[in-house]
């Protein structure tokens, strides 16, 4: 679906509260300083997909923050946003970065930051769950507060990819417009992949080369019923105890990181299954061996049952 918001028209001082609103509603809670108090002219195009949301944004200079009072929520949410004419400043985990036309960065939605342009802008937004991300690179947060070149290998597809979904997706039913998210994600995904020392600074090169190997394992692995805390440890040559200690930096034990991969795996699939796809399909073919215990655990995380969005997909 296809919306588009604009300050064009509105009263004199109007435009501030009501812009205040849209990027709420938009993206998430954050405080916003406008840099040109005497004109400000935005517009916003948005199109909502079954497994993100993409937007178009385009604003005279602007402030945003994320203050501590915003974070700490459930739903948490990764923001890509790749700037278009002009520069992008951003304060994220202790990082200051300035992002260039050519490049794109991410914001996290659990932590404080700051994110301005002196400048008018244009800006592609994506907004996507963490754990679309994670399940794909693992711990999200660490790749935030970088930027990423958007000029060149798989940076550059990505870029392109989100130009090309704008162009495609207005007359595409939910499973297309679920394969094309995905697939946007896998492209994100893969750009992330290709900077392995991103971990660099947090860890250790052996700790962070184990974390690698041990993501990967869980990826090329997750649709294995048999998958476990310890069969992962044997597989990549390291403790049990070790194992479970690359994980708590991002809060999770092992067993929580897979199953959260696997339930974000079904959701995809479930939004782009064809007519004859059973929710037990899904449940057997991503890892898990008990369709009651999947319908509960997915219920939990998505607020949806398995067949709900099952039927929702199809009937698009």
């Amino acid at each position: 679906m296809h919306q588009r918001f604009s300050t064009q028209g509105l009263a004199p001082d109007s435009e501030f509260g009501y812009w205040r609103d849209v990027i709420g509603s938009t993206y998430f809670n954050l405080q916003l300083d406008f840099l040109q108090t005497e004109r400000f002219e935005a517009q916003l195009d948005k199109w909502e997909m079954p497994t993100l949301s993409l937007s178009r944004l385009q604003s005279s200079a602007l402030s945003y923050k994320r203050l501590g009072r915003h974070c700490q929520q459930l739903d948490r949410q990764i923001l890509v946003s790749v700037p278009m004419q002009s520069e992008v400043e951003f304060t994220q985990l202790g990082r200051h970065m300035r992002c260039q036309p050519g490049q794109f960065l991410l914001e996290y939605s659990d932590e404080p930051y700051e994110f301005s342009h002196g400048r008018g802008n244009l800006l592609w937004v994506i907004k996507l769950p963490e754990t679309a991300l994670q399940a794909r690179v693992g711990n999200a947060s660490r790749y935030c507060a970088k930027e990423y070149d958007a000029s060149i290998g798989a940076g550059r597809l990505f870029r392109d990819y989100v130009q090309l979904m704008v162009d495609h997706c207005a007359h595409q039913g939910a499973a297309a417009l679920s394969l094309m998210g995905t697939q946007m994600i896998d492209l994100l995904a893969l750009a992330l992949n290709e900077h392995a020392d991103i971990d660099q600074g947090a860890t250790t090169a052996v700790r962070a080369a184990h974390l690698a190997r041990v993501e990967a394992h869980i990826r090329d692995r997750l649709f294995d019923a048999d998958l476990t805390p310890s069969s992962i440890a044997q597989s990549c040559g390291i403790s049990l105890r070790y194992l479970h200690a690359l994980f708590t930096h991002s809060g999770r034990s092992v067993a929580e990181a897979v199953r959260e991969r696997r339930l974000r795996v079904a959701y995809e699939q479930l939004c782009s299954a064809g007519p004859y796809t059973s929710v037990a399909q899904i449940a057997y073919g991503v890892g898990f061996s008990d369709q009651a215990q999947f319908s509960r655990l997915f219920r939990k995380e998505f607020g949806l049952s398995p067949s709900d969005v099952l039927r929702r997909g199809i009937g698009h």
